[in-house]
């Protein structure tokens, strides 16, 4: 290998490590559209039940890894800084509300005719040449008394072929769309059915 192609292999790998390092992504809008509506108040809570945020090896913010070059892992957080937790709630509420569903966070300690909880298991991505998409959630909706009315869970892993040319941001995307038809999968007619 010539001098000149050794310079311009370090020159892409340096690159591809740059364009690894720092990057965001925004789950806030992560929620489709439910399509409830009705006069039932909500409770929404997500929690976040992923081992490795629970050991304290990630942050709360910490939605997977962009690899660089040399497969060297960079963590990817969530754009508005905020847990992913926070960032699925409010996500939730705001879709419920464009039915005019009265939602509100669970932590908001007000009376409402149903609880929504999400519990996140397992939420990732990992890019480098393809992204791979992991996911383990449970969706579980409560009456006043507490009795379990609906409950449904996705554990998929999905993997984004055909990347080779697209730089992390638009790996970044393309996970995300993922993850939005894994959470309409998530919280699919019969946890919608008990929310109306």
């Amino acid at each position: 290998m010539s001098f000149k192609s050794l310079c311009v292999a370090f020159g892409l790998t340096l690159s591809l490590a740059a364009c690894a390092v720092g990057n965001t992504v925004d789950y806030r809008d992560v929620v489709p559209p439910l399509g409830v509506s009705g006069s039932k108040s909500v409770a929404v809570e997500a929690v976040d039940q992923r081992p490795y945020v629970l050991a304290g090896d990630n942050t709360p913010q910490w939605v997977g890894m962009v690899r660089g070059g040399f497969g060297n892992p960079f963590g990817v957080h969530t754009v508005s800084g905020a847990p992913l937790s926070s960032d699925l709630t409010q996500s939730i509420i705001d879709s419920l509300k464009q039915g005019g569903v009265k939602a509100v966070p669970a932590t908001a300690r007000m009376a409402t005719d149903r609880t929504l909880l999400v519990t996140i298991k397992n939420w990732k991505s990992d890019s480098m040449v393809t992204t791979s998409i992991y996911i383990d959630a449970e969706a579980e909706v409560r009456d006043q008394a507490g009795t379990v009315l609906a409950r449904n869970s996705v554990q998929e892993r999905v993997v984004n072929e055909g990347e080779v040319a697209v730089l992390p941001p638009g790996k970044l995307e393309r996970a995300k769309a993922v993850f939005r038809r894994l959470m309409d999968q998530l919280l699919n007619s019969s946890i919608r059915d008990a929310l109306r």
